[in-house]
């Protein structure tokens, strides 16, 4: 079973980034060895404003 990594928030920023910037899903993906659909995710969730700081996870 593969392990759960847990990445940054700048290597999340930077790969949301790079998907803005023009970088095909598949080759970002398959670059940093992460699933496309995180990608998705990830891009969703910036856009959404949850990588600026202002939302926090609740504790």
């Amino acid at each position: 079973m593969a392990k759960h990594r847990s990445h940054s928030i700048e290597f999340r920023r930077q790969v949301v980034q790079e998907f803005l910037a023009g970088e095909m899903l598949h080759g970002l993906a398959k670059r940093h060895d992460i699933s496309r659909s995180l990608i998705r995710g990830r891009v969703g969730k910036c856009e959404a404003g949850e990588f600026d700081g202002k939302h926090r996870r609740p504790t």
